[in-house]
């Protein structure tokens, strides 16, 4: 009777443990579960961003490749215009009384050719007219946002950001601007 008595005690303790130690294993179970999860995701993560790292890296040095070429072409064909405008100087010089290139106001880019820097003085009694907007443009030789590397006006706006790399830009304070005469899209501090 007494066994009958203590039998759901014993039961209930022998149930109980077998519980705690169910219990026990699943906890670790789901702990070992999560750590692999976070471990394989964060490998995966890895690669991901070790791949876009190194085609980043790529982008890079191909844009400095670009660059570098540009800014080589962009000397030669400084060189080439200057040759062409001293021939025709020359020429003129000979051929027109009264004819002086004036040395230019503002010192042009280094990759750029102002167009505005020669003008034809005419001999005494004769009036030319200039267009007013070039005449003020001139006169104080900066616009808001400077020139245009290409052609040089003055003409220049603010264009809108566009990719990944123009935002990507944004971290080193460069912005892009698109000269209005020319339509050409550059970019600058």
């Amino acid at each position: 009777m007494q066994l009958q008595s203590d039998l759901p005690a014993i039961i209930q303790d022998q149930v109980g443990e077998h519980m705690k130690k169910l219990e026990a294993k699943l906890i670790n179970e789901f702990k070992d579960m999560g750590q692999r999860a976070i471990e394989e995701g964060t490998a995966v993560l890895n690669d991901e961003l070790g791949g876009r790292i190194d085609t980043l890296e790529k982008v890079s040095s191909m844009q400095s490749g670009t660059l570098l070429s540009l800014r080589d072409s962009s000397r030669i064909a400084e060189q080439k215009v200057s040759k062409v405008v001293e021939t025709i100087e020359r020429s003129l010089a000979s051929a027109v009384p009264g004819f002086k290139l004036d040395p230019p106001s503002v010192p042009p880019a280094p990759t750029a050719y102002d167009h505005r820097q020669f003008r034809l003085e005419a001999p005494k009694g004769n009036v030319v007219k200039a267009d007013t907007q070039e005449v003020v443009e001139a006169e104080d030789g900066k616009s808001k946002y400077g020139f245009c590397p290409n052609c040089t006006s003055n003409n220049v706006r603010r264009a809108n950001r566009s990719g990944l790399f123009e935002e990507f830009l944004r971290l080193f304070f460069i912005a892009p601007f698109r000269c209005r005469a020319c339509r050409h899209k550059f970019y600058r501090f």
